[in-house]
């Protein structure tokens, strides 16, 4: 067995025992004589070649020990030694790298790494000139002062560290012009190129990278007195996160938050505010969105930015925790309409023409080759719009069709990209061919959804650049899986290569995506492209017990993006004011569950966004179960939680579900009564607590009282027993009681039943209330308090 062992400065116990006893101890000069390791048992570490050639010739009884400074699995030599086809055993070690970030204080997640050992610095300086925090590993002629004088014009600070771990480890600091004229480098050493200095904010908070879809914006709060600073606290505490503080003259600092965030919070006047952000507007699509909160903390006033900013959206989260009310000037959000430039979508034309005319109720037509999903929209927006006094085209195609009418471009993210390049190849490169090869086809550069290509080629700088350039992802497949799939061009060069014998078109099916353009070359690089499939979504949403505070976000957004909106009666009546202007609505009776179903699937294979509204969580004796099993293939299916009742109970009794516990339904409609039996005495067996969905109703009167006969043969007659009715809602009704004691009578069609195990048991609160119980059975607890009392 080869082991390969890291380290950075000490080598460690293990490595020193392992080295008297191996067959071959590889390492440099200095880790040999450290070890004290025998002429004739060592390899000295120079070229790599020879190093492995005297590794091959050990028997399978022998052990090596290979020793490299820093991580031997980060650009280390793990990997050569692995491709050899030796069996490896690794021991990481704290990687230079990582070492260098932390002698300055800086988290590296987010930093790019590039090796520099043996080859020209081209890779490193390209990378220094789009990424603001990069590793370059360093080795004669291509250190710091070579990087320095090649990026130095970019303004970047140069973190030099050397010989890290080693007690003459050296930290420095230097500007371009300091790095230049260092004639004292020491060997070995990591160079760090970064966009500011290592106290400079962006750097540590991770501003300085676009932010993916999905991930908390940076927020910023510009307070200068106690009642703001308390505002701004209960606004992170709402929000969640952990807000930038601007705490002194507003007039030196909001600028400053301007230039640092991606929203800010303003305690400040709203004139105030104004004129200090007045100067600072450029453009919309890049300005900070700004909230104004008022002294008291009553108001949200967005004054910047409000949808494509997304000051809107951060007003009604801050009104919500502050109990306070958004105050929101646009017309669309005031009239519960979506706004055409908040869709997600690359726009272009009279956003202002055509929303005037839609909320005026002017005819407005819709142009679409493909059946792209809209978000619900009013009824004077249609296909067939006569006499329009506006147009909405949704297209991915460059040409658009000419109107003398005040027309919005909605580009939708349809397009995948495969492409497949040379290494080495920069970005300018890679970008004319994919511009050169989507004008030749009529395709619209602000629809590609993705890049994709090979995993080999993941790491490639020009590729990274590009999809950072578009703001989209780099999405990558083995080689194995791109060799499945079956492309018009294969090619048998390709193949040898890199293991399939097409990176560019099997990317693009290998993505989903229907082959539009074959695969175009240049002298570095081949691009195809593609279009994904038009599908509908189907959104199973979850309304929870039925009270609006436990009614989720991504419950509310679904419902708010519906096309469709489908549900029983009473639960598309607790939604109604969520479902936006021109948005369809089925709400039926109980017992009509297929009829739902079909009719929301059908909607989404029609293109549609569909909402299937159900009460509690729609996976836990609700819809989800029924929409997958009448058949789903060709829709996006959406299953959003809610709090199921068995949750909403719990929490009203106390926790009575704080130990293991089972759910059952007593409706013998869809499972046998015998089935129902048997998993009730498994629960009794099994000294589960009983959570009971669908107790009792007017014809099923007998259900309830022989599950309680069951449970009761594993259970003394004073273990807790609860029933709660309309949980959460005005009428709730909450009823605890004993096994021996308990009536089935108190329960309705709209009660749930907790049964507690031979643990449950009753304490009081504060105010004299009845709580029920699960002990955890943690250890740390006091013993007498896990003892039940009477």
């Amino acid at each position: 067995m080869i082991h390969v062992h890291g380290y950075l400065g000490e080598l460690s116990d293990d490595t020193r025992t392992l080295a008297r006893t191996a067959a071959l101890v590889v390492g440099g000069r200095r880790h040999l004589a450290d070890l004290d390791v025998d002429p004739d048992r060592q390899v000295v570490l120079g070229a790599l070649t020879p190093a492995l050639e005297r590794l091959a010739t050990l028997r399978p009884d022998q052990d090596a020990l290979v020793v490299a400074s820093g991580d031997p699995g980060f650009h280390g030599i793990a990997r050569r030694i692995r491709l050899a086809g030796h069996q490896v055993r690794v021991r990481p070690a704290v990687s230079s790298v990582a070492a260098a970030f932390a002698a300055v204080a800086l988290p590296w997640d987010d930093a790019l790494v590039v090796s520099a050992h043996g080859k020209p610095i081209d890779e490193a300086v390209a990378a220094a000139k789009w990424h603001p925090k990069v590793a370059v590993l360093t080795s004669q002629g291509t250190g710091v002062a070579e990087l320095a004088a090649a990026v130095g014009h970019l303004g970047r600070t140069f973190v030099l560290a050397e010989r890290l771990g080693a007690d003459d480890e050296r930290v420095r600091v230097l500007t371009a012009a300091a790095a230049v004229a260092l004639d004292d480098v020491a060997e070995p050493n990591v160079v760090l190129i970064l966009d500011g200095t290592p106290d400079t904010r962006a750097l540590i908070s991770g501003a300085h990278l676009e932010r993916a879809g999905g991930e908390e914006p940076l927020i910023g709060q510009v307070v200068n007195s106690p009642a703001a600073r308390r505002h701004a606290d209960r606004i992170d505490a709402a929000l969640g996160v952990t807000s930038v503080r601007y705490d002194g003259p507003a007039a030196e600092l909001l600028p400053r938050a301007w230039a640092e965030c991606d929203l800010i919070v303003s305690h400040l006047a709203l004139g105030a505010t104004t004129r200090l952000v007045a100067p600072l507007l450029r453009d919309k699509r890049s300005d900070p969105g700004v909230v104004v909160i008022d002294e008291a903390g009553r108001f949200a006033v967005p004054l910047v930015g409000g949808h494509t900013g997304g000051a809107n959206d951060l007003a009604r989260r801050i009104a919500d925790g502050l109990g306070a009310t958004p105050v929101l000037t646009t017309a669309t959000d005031a009239l519960n309409l979506p706004a055409l430039d908040t869709l997600g979508w690359p726009y272009a034309g009279d956003v202002a023409g055509v929303t005037r005319a839609l909320i005026d109720g002017a005819p407005v037509r819709v142009e679409r080759a493909q059946p792209w999903a809209l978000p619900p929209l009013p009824s004077n927006v249609s296909v067939d719009a006569a006499d329009a006094a506006a147009r909405i085209v949704v297209t991915d195609r460059v040409e658009v069709p000419p109107a003398d009418l005040p027309t919005v471009v909605l580009r939708p993210r349809s397009l995948i990209v495969g492409m497949g390049c040379n290494r080495g190849t920069p970005v300018e490169t890679l970008r004319d061919l994919l511009t050169e090869t989507l004008a030749a086809n009529d395709l619209a550069l602000e629809s590609v959804a993705a890049i994709a290509t090979v995993d080999l080629k993941a790491g490639e700088i020009g590729l990274l650049q590009l999809v950072k350039q578009l703001g989209v992802p780099l999405v990558d497949f083995t080689p194995e899986v791109l060799a499945e799939q079956d492309v018009p061009t294969p090619s048998a060069l390709v193949q040898g290569h890199v293991g399939t014998p097409s990176v560019a078109e099997a990317s693009v099916l290998a993505k989903g995506a229907e082959l539009l353009v074959p695969k175009q070359r240049n002298s570095d690089a081949t691009c195809a492209v593609g279009r994904i499939p038009v599908r509908g979504r189907l959104s199973v949403v979850g309304l929870g017990p039925g009270v609006r505070d436990l009614l989720t976000p991504r419950a509310i957004e679904r419902i708010r993006q519906a096309t469709f909106v489908v549900g029983y009666g009473p639960y598309v009546k607790q939604i109604r004011d969520l479902i936006r202007p021109g948005t369809r609505v089925l709400a039926s009776k109980m017992g009509t569950e297929e009829m739902r179903t079909s009719a929301a699937i059908d909607a989404a294979r029609g293109g549609e966004n569909v909402a299937l509204v159900c009460g509690g969580d729609p996976a836990i004796y609700a819809m989800a179960s029924p929409v997958l099993e009448q058949g789903t293939d060709g829709i996006d299916v959406d299953i959003v939680p809610g709090v199921t009742a068995s949750l909403a109970v719990s929490a009203i009794l106390g926790a009575p579900l704080g130990h293991d516990h089972v759910t059952l339904s007593l409706s013998d409609l869809h499972t046998s009564w015998e089935n129902i039996e048997k998993r009730l005495f498994a629960a009794a067996d099994g000294d589960f607590v009983v959570a009971l969905y669908n107790p009792r109703s007017r014809t099923r009167l007998r259900h309830l009282p022989r599950a309680l006969e069951i449970l009761g043969t594993r259970r003394s007659p004073d273990t807790p027993v609860a029933v709660v009715q309309q949980a959460c809602r005005k009428r709730q009704k909450v009823i605890t009681s004993t096994l021996a004691e308990f009536n089935p009578e108190w329960v309705d069609m709209n009660s749930l039943v907790v049964v507690g195990s031979s643990t449950t048991r009753f304490v009081t609160t504060g105010g004299g209330e009845t709580r029920i119980v699960t002990p955890r059975d943690y250890a740390w607890m006091p013993t007498e308090a896990k003892e039940p009392t009477a």
